[in-house]
């Protein structure tokens, strides 16, 4: 979506950044995604003193396009890290923030500083990647989430807080991924094991929210008919359901939807897709 919005007719200046180390959630084919630390952007110790030394390994010519290719790639990281920690030294943030040593609140901090620092940074579109663990629960489900969702709860009212008072909460859109769904019945453990749909957060100043959008399943009972066994649910609706809305929002044109959804073609646009207008006002 990052390539199609910078390669798009309105070539929108277009970044992408990960604040949950190297992941491909935030990498495109032309887009490089930025890693940033959740302590922020953490350069090379000594990086001056050894200026003559990375100026030699950069500058040699090698005659390896994979070796070319690294002295590029090293080149320009340590430059952009330069130049973003100083644009994140200038964002300054409009709330104590207070993030309770919560990991999922550290990292969103830094997604507000880089918000904070778009007209530095020239930005018009950006994409921030965060993440947090734990929802393998195969024991004490319930404990486990009790304590996961006030997590979660306390990171996101935060940093929604930050945005609403940096006056950017209308043009922001929050959306939860996961790699698997849950099953419904628990297992011995009191705990849930590896399935397939689930329901998933859309948060945004312009979404119309307070809604469950798509069809919620008939019947989460076992036995029911899209259960495919322990309560392993049959998704209804295709991720690009919720992803096309978006990407129209984020300015995708229309020319570009099947380059960024491939699988598009495979579903009924007024069945399985969200409309635009619909999910946001």
């Amino acid at each position: 979506m990052a390539d199609a919005l910078a390669g798009g007719p309105q070539g929108f200046n277009t970044m992408s950044f990960s604040v949950a180390g190297t992941k491909i959630w935030p990498q495109g084919f032309d887009t490089v995604a930025e890693v940033i630390n959740e302590r922020g952007v953490i350069g090379l110790e000594q990086q001056k003193s050894l200026e003559t030394v990375i100026d030699n390994i950069t500058s040699v010519k090698h005659g390896n396009i994979y070796c070319e290719e690294y002295n590029k790639q090293l080149s320009q990281a340590l430059q952009f890290n330069q130049e973003l920690g100083k644009q994140i030294e200038k964002a300054d943030l409009q709330t104590a923030y207070a993030t309770e040593n919560i990991d999922l609140s550290k990292q969103l901090q830094q997604v507000a500083k880089l918000i904070a620092s778009r007209q530095g940074r020239g930005a018009e579109r950006d994409f921030f990647f965060v993440e947090i663990g734990g929802f393998d629960t195969h024991r004490s489900v319930a404990r486990e989430l009790s304590r996961i969702f006030q997590d979660v709860n306390k990171a996101l009212t935060t940093f929604v807080n930050e945005l609403k008072a940096q006056q950017i909460f209308e043009s922001t859109v929050l959306i939860t991924h996961s790699d698997f769904g849950r099953t419904l019945t628990p297992n011995s453990g009191a705990g849930t094991d590896h399935a397939w749909a689930g329901n998933h957060i859309i948060i945004g100043g312009g979404i119309n929210g307070g809604k469950i959008f798509n069809e919620f399943p008939l019947s989460l009972l076992e036995g029911s008919q899209q259960d495919a066994g322990r309560g392993r649910i049959i998704p209804q609706y295709p991720w690009e359901s919720v992803m096309l809305p978006i990407g129209q929002w984020m300015g995708l044109d229309a020319s570009q939807y099947s380059e960024v959804f491939p699988n598009i073609a495979n579903f009924n646009m007024s069945k399985h897709i969200i409309g635009r207008n619909q999910l946001f006002k």
